[in-house]
Order: C-alpha cells, then structure tokens, then sequence
C-alpha cells in the first residue's frame, strides 16, 4: 500500500497508523522479569536475621533448628519425587504396553496405585517444606509463602582427623549410604528391564523400587545432618 498521494503528502489515516507504530511498544506496560527464587545458606541466613532474634543461646539454637527442618524437608522431598517420577513412567509405559495387549490390566492398575501412594507421599514432604520455609520468611520478615530453598555447603562433612568419634560416624554413614545408593539405581534400573521381559514380577519391581527410595531418603537425610554439624564448628 503507497502512503502518499502524487503530490507527496501523506493521507491523514496513514498519518495515525504511522503514529501508533511507533508509540504501542511505549505504552505498552514493561515486562519484568519474575525475582529469582532466594537461596540461602545457613550462614547467609543467619546474617540475615535480627540480633534481638538470636539474643540467647536457645533463640539462636531455634532459629538454627528452623533452617535445617527447611533443608532436611528439601531432601525428603526430593527423594519422594525421584520415586514418583520413576513410577509414573512405569505407568504410562504400562500403558501403552496394555493398549499394546503385551501387559496385564493388574500390572497397570498396581502401577497406578504405587503411583498415587508416591504422589501422596510427595506432597506431604511439600507440606513440610512449605511450613519451614513460611517460619524463615516470617523470621526475614517477607512475606509466608515467598519461594525460599535451603543450600547446602557441601556434600559431606569436614574431613579431620580430630572428629568426635560421633562425627567420624556421620563422615561414614554419608560415604557408605552414597555407594548404597548408586547400586540401588544401578540394581533397579537392571530389574525394570527384567520385568520388561517377564524376567521378574511388577511386585519384585516396586520392593525394589522401595528400597532404592528409602536409600536415597537416608542418604539425603545425612546430608542434611551433615549441614547441622557445620553450623555448630566454631
């Protein structure tokens, strides 16, 4: 379409097209980006809070049992949703499997009943995380239910060779529970394919699967225990 006649001059209606396209992206209103989800370690976190919040030794000790409830909750949680997920998949590959005629509808529907008990179980552990996570905001006086996660410094405790015996065990519960793990997931990943096969039963499938779930909630569950630790070194 020309926007001017002969004589060069532009139509009054071209004249206002012309003007709105270049103010819309003005007036339209900005778009900001959402804040990023806080994370905090204890030690941050503990800067954060008001000296009058901590002024004794049994305020500061529940203000610390407060973020670790936090962080162990994050572990629980994560464990129950690495199952979850797991069962999920075995659900709808089940599935399609029965559509398939090559599954029982007994298989499907025990898959669907773990799969419910995983989802149950997930969002109890969310309960728990959202309650911490609401009493630390409450302490950092934002609002309840700000997006809030725990961090972790590391991955197991301080390494040193004058330990209390009691922390000595805690290095080794983590060093044995995260090679327990990693054969769980090998063994479970090696019994789905078995079950694929008819090798062994969907009962044998989900006491494994089990088994793989508790480990990993152990093995979290230390971490978290081994972030305590750290909180009480000088």
């Amino acid at each position: 379409m020309k926007m001017r006649h002969r004589n060069g001059v532009i139509p009054s209606e071209a004249r206002i097209l012309l003007l709105l396209f270049f103010l819309l992206p003005h007036l339209a209103p900005a778009q900001t980006p959402p804040d990023p989800v806080p994370e905090l370690t204890f030690a941050e976190f503990r800067a954060l809070i008001p000296s009058h919040a901590v002024e004794n030794p049994a305020a500061a000790a529940s203000v610390r049992e407060i973020f670790f409830e936090l962080l162990s909750a994050q572990g629980r949680e994560a464990a129950a949703s690495q199952s979850l997920d797991r069962l999920a998949g075995w659900t709808k590959a089940a599935q399609a499997r029965l559509d398939a005629e090559s599954a029982p509808l007994l298989d499907v529907e025990m898959l669907r009943f773990a799969e419910a008990q995983a989802g149950a179980r997930v969002e109890r552990f969310e309960a728990a995380r959202l309650s911490a996570s609401a009493q630390i905001n409450t302490l950092l006086g934002r609002e309840p239910h700000a997006p809030l996660r725990a961090l972790g410094t590391e991955n197991s405790p301080p390494d040193a060779s004058d330990l209390p015996p009691e922390d000595k065990l805690l290095a080794s519960r983590i060093a044995r529970l995260e090679q327990l793990l990693s054969q769980a997931q090998d063994l479970l990943a090696k019994v789905y394919q078995n079950y694929l096969f008819g090798g062994v039963t969907l009962s044998a499938l989900l006491w494994q699967e089990e088994q793989t779930y508790e480990t990993e909630l152990r093995y979290r569950q230390a971490l978290a225990e081994a972030e305590q630790f750290r909180a009480r070194l000088p």
